[in-house]
């Protein structure tokens, strides 16, 4: 996360927005958006039933990743080798 955030409530809505972070690291994003969330209820951005909804969204997103995930992994698009299993995928297939 930034080091200052203006407005962690607009950083929040983008950031569930955004498909390809969420991808790329659903639990690293998970804590960016879960720090913008607790952020913008801190600052009276959002009221507690506000920040529950933004929690569970939060929540949701990272499930989507991790199943979007899991199903490219079933259909082929990912090709693995006999790499280390913190290295993940090594080659998107194409074609």
């Amino acid at each position: 996360m930034k080091r200052y955030v203006e407005n962690p409530l607009a950083e929040w809505q983008s950031g569930i927005n955004s498909r390809h972070e969420l991808l790329g690291d659903p639990d690293g994003y998970r804590h960016s958006l879960l720090d913008f969330a607790m952020l913008a209820y801190q600052r009276h951005q959002v009221d507690s039933s506000e920040l529950s909804e933004m929690l569970e969204l939060t929540d949701a997103a990272r499930l989507w990743a991790l199943i979007e995930y899991e199903e490219a992994y079933e259909i082929g698009l990912f090709i693995y080798d006999e790499f280390p299993s913190d290295k993940g995928p090594v080659l998107l297939k194409v074609g």
